[in-house]
């Protein structure tokens, strides 16, 4: 009886992210080891794919912008023949909870999308017992994935001026209401633009890209679930890192090297549940910081060995951050170095003598730990500090250790005066 040759079935795979740039890339080299992939970007679609074929596998990003992903994952382990399927969740590091949630609901395995590429993906679907039936050997098939790979990230550069502008615009409508709705809609709408800015980042290998918009979605994504953590601080944080996100964007369209290298941070405080708070925040972004309880020792560490970034309290016995930052603007090591104030004082008075003492910026008590992970990557990804007029420096700190009022000779007159001489 002659044997009739059957061809086996591809294994089918299931993608569910909104992001068409990190799914293109997947799609086309899952695709070249043999693997059928569809892609499907909200819950509804999801839900439909599933009940038409049974997938061998489905990969999912944990944020998609005003998707309840974790429902999603009950949903799809309601389905008989969807309870033992292997489900990788892209998670943020960041969003801890949001992690354990997806694993509970039915999650297979985690892994954060911002470490991970297309190979490695690979790699974890063999080890879940999901290989490619038939894998595509062709000649030409590495040189043409990269050919598409290049496309793909030509289009996010071309892109980008547009997506920006309705970055920006939707950061204008999140500062212009204090109605909880409309600030819930507009940082959905900015979670939406980020996600298209930084759309396969990773995948093609723009680090600090990925590793910027990693953290401001997580800040994102805490803001639009609990409204009432939006402080003036949070707001500023938020415009920084937008306007950080678009030089790094830029300067990828540039070919401008985008490897992060290792930085030297310093926390100094007094308080240590402060300090410990600052360097598990720093963690989370994957720095590590020195940190100090005593602003004398700091300024004589300081005096020998440079920083990429320092965060100071301001209120400490013996000497206060703001009087620290002075002395730091006058040392060689670190006079360029960004410093941040961490203070529980957020007034107009505050905010104006922390910069005309030196200081970069400044994060109000209690902050949120990921709105400091922000911050950090903001200053540190900038392409060059800002250094302050030395006779503006020394001008706006107080004699009196702890008086956080403005003490600028000619109050406002002299701080418009000092912002000019900023723009020249």
């Amino acid at each position: 009886m002659k044997k009739i040759f059957t061809p086996a079935k591809k294994k089918s795979i299931l993608m569910v992210d909104d992001d068409q740039f990190a799914t293109d890339i997947y799609q086309e080299k899952l695709e070249a080891q043999g693997f059928k992939v569809e892609v499907t970007r909200d819950f509804d679609s999801t839900l439909q794919a599933l009940k038409k074929a049974v997938a061998d596998l489905v990969i999912l990003d944990l944020c998609l912008p005003g998707i309840n992903v974790v429902e999603l994952i009950k949903n799809i382990r309601s389905e008989p023949a969807m309870k033992s399927v292997p489900i990788i969740a892209f998670s943020n590091p960041y969003l801890s909870n949001l992690t354990r949630a997806a694993v509970e609901a039915g999650a297979t395995k985690f892994v954060a999308k911002v470490d991970n590429t297309p190979e490695q993906i690979i790699d974890l679907m063999r080890e879940l017992g999901v290989s490619a039936t038939s894998r595509v050997s062709v000649s030409g098939a590495i040189e043409e994935l990269e050919t598409n790979q290049e496309k793909l990230a030509s289009k996010l550069l071309i892109n980008r001026s547009e997506i920006l502008a309705k970055l920006r615009a939707s950061y204008q409508n999140f500062t212009r209401t204090e109605r909880e709705d409309l600030r819930r809609t507009a940082l959905l709408q900015i979670h939406r633009q980020l996600r298209l800015l930084a759309g396969g980042a990773s995948a093609l290998a723009f680090q600090k890209i990925a590793q910027m918009s990693t953290a401001l979605e997580a800040l994102l994504i805490e803001l639009y679930t609990d409204p009432v953590k939006v402080t003036p601080s949070v707001v500023r944080t938020v415009a920084h890192s937008i306007e950080t996100m678009a030089s790094l964007v830029d300067r990828a369209a540039n070919s401008q090297d985008q490897a992060i290298t290792p930085q030297k941070i310093l926390a100094v405080d007094d308080e240590i549940i402060s300090r410990e708070m600052v360097c598990s925040a720093l963690g989370r972004a994957g720095l590590h910081a020195k940190s100090l309880d005593d602003p004398l020792a700091a300024q004589r560490l300081l005096e020998k060995e440079h920083f990429d970034l320092i965060f100071l309290d301001v209120e400490m016995p013996g000497q206060t951050g703001l009087e620290l930052c002075v002395k730091i603007r006058a040392m060689e090591p670190n006079r360029t170095t960004p410093i941040v104030f961490v203070t529980s004082h957020s007034d107009f008075g505050s905010r104006a003598q922390s910069t005309l003492s030196g200081g970069n910026d400044f994060i109000a008590k209690p902050f949120l730990l990921v709105e400091l992970a922000v911050k950090a990557l903001t200053l540190l990804f900038k392409e060059s500090p800002q250094l302050l007029p030395t006779a503006s420096v020394q001008k706006g700190v107080s004699a009196k250790a702890g008086d956080h009022k403005l003490q600028v000779a000619g109050g406002h007159g002299a701080l418009k005066r000092h912002r000019r001489s900023r723009a020249t």
